[in-house]
C-alpha cells in the first residue's frame, strides 16, 4: 500500500502521525509525506520520507491584517474564523504540488490531519480515499462548514461538486471519557504514544527527583505577543513553591535573567523523555502537551492562549483531570493556588490515572494498521499503468 501523508505544517499537527507512519513502515507499506521544506527536513529526521511542497508559508503572511487582530477567544465562532482564515488559503498554496505530486507517484490513499484540506481535494479529483488522523478533540461541525463555505471557490476550480467526500476512517488518538462531538467517519481509537522529536539527554535526567517536580511547556509556536510574558507569570507564581521546575521551552521562546533559584531551562528536549520523572504538568493547551500529559498520568494546569487550547483545557478541567486559567486568569496567585491545589490533593490524580489507562486500552498503531489493510485497496489499474 502507497500512503501519501499531508499535515498543517507544524510539529503540533503532524508528530501525533509518526507512530502510526512508523507502524505502516514496518509492516512493509510505502509511506511519504508531503510538506513545506522546512517541515519535510523535520519528516525526515523522525525517520519518515517526505517529499517537499515548495518554501516554507508562515501563517502570518496569509492574513493582511494578521499583527493588528485582536486576540481569539473560546467561542467557536473564533475558532472557525481562526481555521478559515489561515488554513484555507494554505490549501491553496498548496494544493497544485500535492497534486502534481500524487498524480505522478500514484498512492492508494491520502492520509491527512485535521484543518489539512489540500490532501482531501486532491485524493477526490484522483478517486481515491481518504483516512483522517485526528490530534485532539473532534471539533464542532461549524469549524469545517466555515471552511467549506471559503473554499467552495477552490473546489469549483479542481472539478468538484461541493466539498470532497468524508475520509473512509478517522484515527481517534483521544481518551474516550474526553472526547466530544462526532467524528466525520467510522472512527479507530489509537493510544497516544508521545513523540516529541528526539534529543540528546542530559544526565540528570536519569537521577530520580528529590522532591516534586513540575513541567513547564508552552508548546513550539511563539503566540503573538503574550508567550514570554505567559512564562514569566509562570515562572513568578513557582517561585515560592517546594517543587522543582523544568521548563521544556520551545526554540523560540525566551525568557528574563532572573530566574527562580528552583526552575531549570531546558531547549529540546523530547517531552516523552521529561514527564515520567514529573508530578505535574503546566501547559498552554496544545495537543502534543496536553495528550502527553496524559497519556503519562498526570495532572494539568492549562493556560489556553489561541486556537484550540481552549477547548482542550476546558474539557480536560470538566472532567476533573486539569485547572484550566483563561487568559484574564493567569494572573501569579492564581496559578500558584492550582498548582499546590493539584500537588497535594488526589482527586485530579485520580482522573488523570483513568485517562491514561483508557489511553493505553485503545488500539496500537500496528493494530491500526491491520484494520486499514482492511479498507483501502492497491490501484491495481495504476499499477499496470
Amino acid at each position: 500500500m502507497k500512503v501519501l501523508v499531508t499535515s498543517c505544517p507544524n510539529q503540533g499537527h503532524f508528530y501525533p502521525m509518526i507512530p502510526l507512519l512508523w507502524a505502516l513502515r514496518s509492516a512493509g507499506h510505502h509511506v511519504v509525506v508531503a510538506m513545506p521544506k522546512t517541515m519535510a527536513g523535520v519528516t525526515a529526521s523522525a525517520g519518515v520520507s517526505a517529499i517537499s511542497l515548495g518554501d516554507d508559508v508562515p501563517l502570518a503572511e496569509l492574513v493582511a491584517d494578521h499583527a493588528r487582530r485582536p486576540p481569539q477567544d473560546a467561542s467557536v465562532e473564533s475558532l472557525a474564523e481562526h481555521v478559515a482564515d489561515y488554513y484555507g488559503p494554505l490549501a491553496e498554496r498548496h494544493v497544485g504540488k500535492l497534486f502534481e505530486i500524487a498524480e505522478r507517484w500514484r498512492p492508494d490513499v491520502v492520509m491527512h490531519t485535521s484543518w489539512e484540506y489540500a490532501g482531501p481535494i486532491v485524493a477526490a479529483r484522483l478517486g481515491i480515499p481518504t483516512v483522517k488522523h485526528g490530534w485532539g478533540l473532534t471539533l464542532p461541525p461549524e469549524v469545517d462548514e466555515l471552511v467549506h463555505q471559503r473554499l467552495a471557490y477552490l473546489y469549483r476550480d479542481w472539478g468538484l461538486h461541493g466539498a470532497p467526500p468524508p475520509p473512509v476512517r478517522w484515527i481517534d488518538v483521544c481518551p474516550r471519557s474526553m472526547q466530544v462531538g462526532k467524528p466525520p467517519a467510522e472512527s479507530l481509537p489509537m493510544s497516544w504514544i508521545p513523540f516529541n522529536g528526539s534529543a540528546v539527554l542530559p544526565d540528570w535526567l536519569l537521577d530520580k527527583p528529590l522532591g516534586k517536580r513540575v513541567a513547564v511547556t508552552l508548546g513550539n509556536v511563539p503566540i503573538r505577543g503574550k508567550h514570554s510574558e505567559v512564562l514569566h507569570t509562570t515562572l513568578e507564581a513557582m517561585r515560592d513553591i517546594d517543587a522543582e521546575v523544568v521548563v521544556a521551552a520551545g526554540w523560540g521562546l525566551d525568557h528574563d535573567g532572573d530566574l527562580p533559584a528552583n526552575v531549570r531551562v531546558v531547549r529540546g528536549m523530547p517531552l516523552h523523555d521529561l514527564l515520567p520523572t514529573c508530578d505535574l504538568v503546566i501547559n498552554h493547551g496544545g495537543a502534543g502537551s496536553l495528550l502527553a500529559t496524559i497519556a503519562h498520568g498526570l495532572p494539568q494546569v492549562v493556560l489556553p492562549q489561541m486556537c484550540v487550547h481552549f477547548q482542550h483545557g476546558d474539557r480536560l478541567a470538566a472532567i476533573g483531570g486539569a485547572v484550566s486559567l483563561h487568559p484574564a486568569e493567569q494572573t501569579v496567585e492564581n496559578i500558584r493556588e492550582a498548582v499546590c491545589g493539584l500537588l497535594t490533593h488526589s482527586g485530579a490524580r485520580l482522573v488523570a490515572a483513568r485517562l491514561q489507562q483508557e489511553n493505553d486500552d485503545q488500539l496500537s498503531p500496528a493494530s491500526v494498521v491491520k484494520h486499514l489493510e482492511t479498507v483501502v485497496s492497491p490501484r491495481t489499474e495504476w499499477a499496470a499503468a
